[in-house]
């Protein structure tokens, strides 16, 4: 989970970071060592799922920012789940 976190504020402090990550995600997981259901749910931003996990929600809710997704998507994602 510490990865996890480190990267998601990592992203929320670092317009470079969310620019590599939209550009080319898996090299930056990579990076940061995340593996299973964290990576899976970065890879797809689905942030419901970052919830479901244990990710704090703030962090969450600003790299989303951070990640160009609308508060308007953010929000219907979290709660209706991912389409």
């Amino acid at each position: 989970m510490y990865s996890l976190h480190k990267l998601l504020w990592e992203i929320r402090k670092d317009p470079e970071l969310a620019k590599r990550f939209r550009a080319d995600p898996s090299v930056v997981l990579n990076e940061y060592g995340l593996e299973g259901d964290a990576r899976e749910a970065m890879l797809t931003l689905d942030f419901k799922k970052l919830h479901e996990i244990g990710a704090n929600p703030y962090l969450i809710y600003f790299c989303a920012l951070q990640l160009q997704v609308g508060r308007e998507s953010y929000y219907e994602q979290i709660r209706e789940g991912k389409n």
